[in-house]
């Protein structure tokens, strides 16, 4: 007599799955097959700011920012500043990349120590230009063209008027008029006509 032998028929492929993936995780892991993972984002490669453009200065922004950085120094009285129909003379700026060659003439207080005031122009001059533009002075010459003296303050002038006034009581006082006379028509005995003598 045969006994009926019961067959249960399994799928391959889900057996093949939950056995490769650890108890309790089978059916989390089976319902996320089907969603696709976000393309990952790639880094941004930084571009070196020399590599994001150019940017020029011409000698005569230069030339400009440096005459009028001369000008802030004490004792300085005039920086010339080259013209377009000047060929020469006034304040000169050659630009190589990053740095920057200035020529300066600069007219000066009397008296005042020139090489001192010479040295300052130097300083003062390549600090502007290297915070404004960036470009390093390479160095700076500068001829002193002329000295002119100080202006000196006027002196004070102080104006006192003296008028003398001598008043007595009124006439209904029982006086007289004020007397306008000067001390000088007074001592010669000059009358100074009224107003009512002269009609």
């Amino acid at each position: 007599m045969n006994t009926p032998v019961e067959h249960h028929a399994t799928s391959s492929g889900a057996a093949a799955d939950s056995g490769d993936l650890p108890a309790g995780r089978t059916g989390s892991a089976l319902a996320e097959t089907g969603r696709s993972a976000p393309p990952a984002v790639p880094a941004q490669p930084t571009v070196p700011a020399e590599l994001r453009g150019r940017t020029d200065i011409s000698d005569r922004v230069v030339s400009r920012i440096a005459a009028g950085a001369a000008r802030e120094v004490a004792r300085v009285r005039k920086v010339g500043e080259r013209g377009p129909l000047s060929l020469r003379g006034g304040t000169r700026a050659a630009v190589d990349g990053t740095l920057a060659t200035l020529q300066l003439d600069v007219t000066m207080e009397y008296p005042a120590p020139i090489r001192e005031v010479a040295d300052e122009v130097r300083r003062h001059v390549a600090e502007r230009v290297m915070t404004l533009t960036g470009m390093d002075v390479g160095y700076i010459d500068i001829d002193v063209t002329n000295v002119i003296r100080a202006p000196e303050s006027p002196p004070e002038t102080s104006y006192e008027v003296s008028r003398e006034t001598s008043y007595e009581a009124s006439p209904a006082e029982g006086g007289n008029r004020p007397d306008f006379r000067t001390p000088d028509a007074t001592a010669h005995g000059t009358d100074v006509p009224s107003r009512e003598e002269g009609q």
